[in-house]
């Protein structure tokens, strides 16, 4: 009974990836590739002293056990790399990225009209990424374009004094 209480609020890992044919079909920018997926990267954990890390959801890859104990994966590296991680499994450029950092003491003192807060004896963090993974543009051609050329072959026929 006290280990699925301890289950049940323990942190929790998440990786949530959506897509729909009215978000495939939008555009972001007249500049930009068009939309494949919107993806929501989170993880939760509770703290002791707002320092010392008890539990939270098990962030890192090939993960064998839902939740992490004494170790602190609720941080932006980790989940970053994660969400970077899914964009480069699927080709992808991530746009329009936001960050999302929550904290709460779950204590406070009952029967006050403002809640005065226990410091920092046990607290919840949790943070978030969200973004759009969009269709990855091919890299601009290095060096000068075609059209470069021929704008340059144009110039040296008209002043081919100029010319070098």
């Amino acid at each position: 009974m006290l280990f699925g209480g301890a289950a049940l609020l323990a942190g929790c890992f998440s990786m949530d990836v959506a897509t729909t044919r009215s978000l495939r079909e939008s555009e972001i920018s007249p500049n930009d590739a068009k939309p494949k997926e919107h993806i929501v990267v989170a993880n939760y954990g509770w703290y002791l002293f707002n320092m010392i890390p008890l539990v939270c959801g098990n962030a890192k890859p090939g993960r064998s056990f839902p939740w992490s104990f004494f170790s602190d994966e609720v941080n932006s590296t980790l989940l970053h790399d994660r969400m970077l991680t899914r964009a480069a499994a699927t080709e992808s450029d991530v746009k329009d990225l936001v960050f999302f950092r929550g904290e709460r003491m779950i204590f406070s003192l009952p029967g006050t009209d403002i809640p005065i807060p226990i410091p920092y004896v046990l607290t919840y963090r949790e943070i978030q990424f969200s973004g759009v993974l969009t269709h990855r543009k091919a890299p601009a051609p290095k060096g000068p374009s075609k059209t470069v050329d021929e704008m340059n072959q144009l110039l040296d026929k008209l002043n081919p004094e100029g010319a070098q």
